[in-house]
């Protein structure tokens, strides 16, 4: 086979590879949640989580309460309604693999937890740094029970143990950038997105600073809100450009999905987006008073 043969079919192979790196699935939407079991019409939900044996939980964050649902072969049940009075005003959640719900609160600046019969099981006790000086922005959970908890008064990300000890900090750039969400990987990356700088930060497991991973976002997006990692992809939401971009774990651009709008599968300032390991994704649609869910196909 003569060589300039072999460049071009290898060159094609790799063009291939990329090109099929670059095809994030779909989001297709499937249902819509708009009320509790009672029928009382969630309000402003910011927050969604979902985890392992088909739990779903909202932050109806307007309502100042939670939900609890499930979800089951593309049929919603449930919408018992959670009111705690140490979460007043629930944003983010997330659910660890004991069924526990963590949740972080606006209102009172900390991060609760209720267990699985739904009783409040104490807030997260940061030690190691003055508490004081610590105001939760966002946080996520690793499947060994450590808190990645983005501290908007540092301006940095914690790594804490599961009793909230600090095992890590990792200092964020500061002005002129303004960071909303972080997320980390199985690998023990952890990603943070710069809202007002459109960009993406990530800090190894074993690094000891944060390095510019993507820039120039501002190109597909307005202003990022939340971020989650799943099977290899990171995913933004675009709350204030009523979207979802995907990019690859280098930071590669692979799309804008979702926009503006009322009708199923637009949205209105989205909230949190939550992925399940059966490819639904479950986002709270915020002005439009409702959390979507979607299935992920290529």
């Amino acid at each position: 086979m003569p060589r300039d043969w072999k460049i071009s079919i290898g060159f094609a192979a790799l063009l291939a590879a990329a090109t099929a790196r670059a095809q994030a699935p779909v989001l297709t939407h499937t249902v819509s949640i708009y009320e509790d079991e009672k029928g009382q019409p969630l309000k402003a939900p910011e927050g969604v989580a979902c985890g392992d044996g088909e739990r779903l939980v909202v932050a109806d964050t307007g309502n100042g309460r939670l939900l609890r649902l499930l979800y089951r072969n593309g049929v919603v049940s449930g919408g018992t309604p959670l009111v705690l009075s140490q979460l007043p005003y629930p944003v983010r959640l997330q659910l660890d693999g004991q069924g526990v719900l963590w949740v972080l609160d606006r209102k009172v600046r900390r991060i609760g937890r209720v267990d699985a019969s739904g009783a409040f099981a104490g807030y997260l006790e940061v030690k190691g740094v003055p508490p004081e000086s610590v105001v939760p922005g966002a946080f996520k959970l690793d499947a060994g029970g450590n808190v990645y908890l983005l501290d908007l008064a540092g301006v940095r990300a914690l790594v804490l143990d599961a009793s909230g000890a600090v095992q890590r900090q990792l200092d964020l750039p500061k002005k002129p950038a303004f960071f909303t969400d972080l997320a980390v990987d199985p690998a023990g990356t952890v990603y943070a997105v710069d809202a007002s700088g459109g960009a993406v930060w990530s800090a190894p497991k074993a690094a000891k600073a944060f390095t510019l991973l993507a820039k120039g976002l501002k190109d597909n997006m307005s202003f990022p809100g939340s971020l989650t990692v799943s099977r290899g992809r990171l995913y933004v939401v675009d709350q204030n450009g009523d979207g979802v971009v995907v990019l690859g774990l280098d930071g590669t651009y692979q799309g804008r999905q979702l926009g503006i709008g009322w009708s199923e599968g637009l949205v209105y300032y989205p909230g949190q987006l939550c992925l399940d390991e059966g490819g639904s994704a479950f986002l709270a649609d915020r002005y439009n008073n409702r959390v979507q869910i979607f299935s992920m196909k290529k």
